[in-house]
């Protein structure tokens, strides 16, 4: 009897997963220029439209903790491209959206369908790679996935100008069905049959109980999810600091995130160079340093700056640029060394990292929304504790896990 040929984590499944990664900055950035406009066209207010952004968030957050189980039921394959093909549809049914109310249940919809890519896409560099080729694996997808930020509004934005709003979603659905086709035709199967998990409730709850009694995985998980919190605490509170605070330009705001962004990138690229020579666990145990000085530097000028004034915008980027590019560093390493341990369960292991920071972070990015006073203390405090718990996470459960 011949034995099956185990799949390898070759170039163009690389870039297949990182494109499957970055439906979720795809789906959310590239219609935001829009928003002013599907207000108007669809009779909706502001928070109207904002709830559409709002649904996608929240059913992608929530749809993370159902698509591992699934995936170490049916296998990653299956489940990938029934998500794709229902993002497909949802894409299509917003491009219809006759009142906001429709638009906002399709949205959740579509943020139901995103999910599945994000999960099973890290689930697959787990399932043909050890923690620190997964780690290298993981850097080289966020490298690529972190051009989706940039582009996407960029894209949006010409899109809407020359075909309008509507045309974005059918943009969308289109690249769900060069997505479908693609993993279709090249993604394989990477689930070995005797890690197939019963999609029963009791074994579920169990496989995420034995996770959350696991120091070293905990520790691992919340290192990822409050760095991961600093960045959502930075894109809530930034656009209304640097423009209504500070004065800056909406197009030079644009500007400043591109640069964070080109951070994160050179991070990636350079953690996917070091960690299979230094590894990941020794890269990670040095990169939580850096949000931990950096983030409290940046509320402590915070403080005096919402006091006196007399601080000015350009200290703050100083602090804000290592701690926001480490995450290229921090979140591929913690994902890698906390899926190692669960090969028979890599798909559940990922989904409670994906809600833990998704969940997490969300809170940290609404609290900023809500106690933004006109200062910039409100972010850096979120950002100062973040770093701190990213630091604290790390040396006192993986440590000891």
């Amino acid at each position: 009897m011949n034995t099956p040929i185990r799949p390898t984590l070759t170039p163009v499944l690389l870039i297949l997963l990182a494109l499957l990664s970055a439906f979720t900055p795809l789906s959310i950035d590239m219609y935001l220029p829009a928003l002013p406009v599907i207000a108007a066209d669809l009779r909706g207010t502001a928070g109207d439209i904002q709830l559409t952004l709002s649904a996608f968030m929240i059913a992608f957050g929530v749809g993370q903790i159902f698509y591992g189980p699934a995936g170490d039921r049916f296998g990653r394959r299956p489940v990938i491209l029934i998500g794709l093909a229902i993002y497909v549809l949802t894409s299509i049914g917003c491009a219809f959206a006759a009142e906001a109310g429709h638009l906002v249940g399709l949205r959740f919809l579509q943020g139901l369908a995103a999910g599945g890519g994000v999960v099973l896409a890290r689930t697959m560099v787990r399932d043909l790679a050890e923690k620190d080729q997964a780690a290298r694996a993981m850097s080289l997808m966020m490298a690529c996935t972190s051009i989706a930020p940039m582009l996407a509004p960029l894209i949006g934005g010409q899109v809407l100008w020359f075909l309008g709003w509507r045309a974005i979603f059918w943009v969308l659905a289109g690249i769900g069905v060069a997505a479908l086709v693609a993993a279709y035709i090249r993604l394989p199967e990477t689930l070995r049959p005797e890690y197939r998990q019963p999609l029963v409730l009791s074994s579920i709850v169990m496989r995420f109980g034995g996770l959350f009694r696991h120091r070293a995985f905990m520790g691992y998980a919340f290192t990822g999810t409050f760095q991961f919190a600093a960045l959502l605490s930075f894109l809530s509170g930034s656009p209304f600091v640097f423009i209504e605070r500070y004065g800056v330009a909406p197009r030079a705001y644009g500007l400043i995130f591109g640069g964070m962004v080109v951070f994160m990138t050179l991070g990636s690229l350079l953690n996917a160079r070091f960690a299979p020579v230094f590894g990941a666990g020794k890269i990670l145990r040095y990169a939580v340093i850096v949000p931990a000085i950096a983030g409290p530097t940046a509320m402590v000028l915070g403080w005096i700056e919402a006091r006196t004034g007399s601080i000015g915008m350009w200290p703050f980027l100083l602090c804000f640029a290592p701690q926001i590019a480490t995450i290229s560093l921090i979140g591929p390493n913690s994902m890698a060394m906390a899926l190692q341990r669960y090969p028979h369960m890599a798909g559940t292991a990922s989904s409670l990292m994906g809600v833990m920071q998704f969940g997490i972070g969300a809170i940290f990015g609404a609290v900023v929304g809500q106690a933004l006073d006109g200062t910039i203390a409100p972010m850096t405090t979120a950002m100062g504790l973040a770093g701190i718990l990213c630091l604290l996470s790390h040396r006192l459960l993986v440590r000891q896990g």
